[in-house]
């Protein structure tokens, strides 16, 4: 067995429980061990991985590290640094998880490439001192949005920010989002404690969604204003493939 450890700060407990639900079933396919502790004031999880599956383990780590540091660490920093007038405080979150929409994986692939140096993983660490080229870029874009924003203009931005990721589609039965394999997703769970199908769909990388069961009247009117077009509502077998996977 080889020990992988990520490492963060306390008031990062959601970034490290992210990681380490996302790699359990792994660890349950091929083996080891996962344990979460505080130690010394930090957070610590130390995934033990098989000698022949330390690569793919390492692999999936990083993958997720990407996650917390583009998604959670991100949104942190535009709750900081962005400041605008005219949006209702849940549009302003929809505005942030739309530009972090706009570049996540472009963010991610640059977070994973900088992250392959590294045997165990301080978060924090590596935040602070190893990207500061992506939190630069960061900056800039926080440059380009108006002070004065408005709902219209939110709706073009999300729309815009969608139809740029042509090709992909995620599939919703307003409790969870699949991709098209109906692997559920769960991303928004690094910003949100409560599921929010706008949240989760804008942060998987699709240019589509495709309500696949009846939905709430909020998460119906939700959808259509930021989707547009670009939601449907369908009706099929496709909720009972769905049923089998929770």
């Amino acid at each position: 067995m080889r020990n992988i450890e990520v490492t963060d700060s306390l008031l990062e407990e959601v970034g490290i429980s992210y990681i380490s639900a996302s790699i359990n079933q792994l660890v349950k396919d091929f083996g080891g061990d996962i344990c979460e502790s505080k130690n010394g004031g930090r957070l610590k999880l130390v995934v033990k991985a098989p000698e022949q599956y330390y690569d793919l383990y390492k692999s999936e780590i990083e993958d997720k590290i990407a996650d917390v540091i583009a998604i959670k660490y991100k949104y942190d920093f535009l709750k900081r640094r962005l400041k605008t007038i005219g949006l209702s405080d849940y549009e302003n979150e929809i505005l942030q998880v739309a530009i972090i929409s706009a570049d996540i994986e472009d963010d991610r692939r640059y977070i994973i490439r900088k992250l392959r140096a590294f045997e165990h993983f301080t978060i924090d660490g590596i935040y602070n001192f190893r990207l500061q080229p992506l939190i630069n870029k960061w900056k800039e874009v926080v440059t380009y949005i108006p002070l004065f924003f408005t709902s219209y203009q939110l709706c073009d931005f999300v729309s815009y920010v969608v139809g740029e990721k042509r090709g992909k589609r995620v599939f919703t039965d307003g409790k969870n989002v699949y991709d098209v394999n109906f692997n559920k997703q769960n991303r928004a769970s690094l910003i949100s404690k409560s599921f929010d199908v706008v949240k989760e769909s804008l942060l998987f990388p699709c240019g589509a969604v495709e309500v696949i069961k009846a939905v709430s009247k909020e998460q119906e009117r939700d959808l259509k204003r930021f989707f547009g077009r670009r939601v449907s509502f369908l009706k099929g077998s496709l909720p009972k493939m769905v049923d089998k996977k929770n």
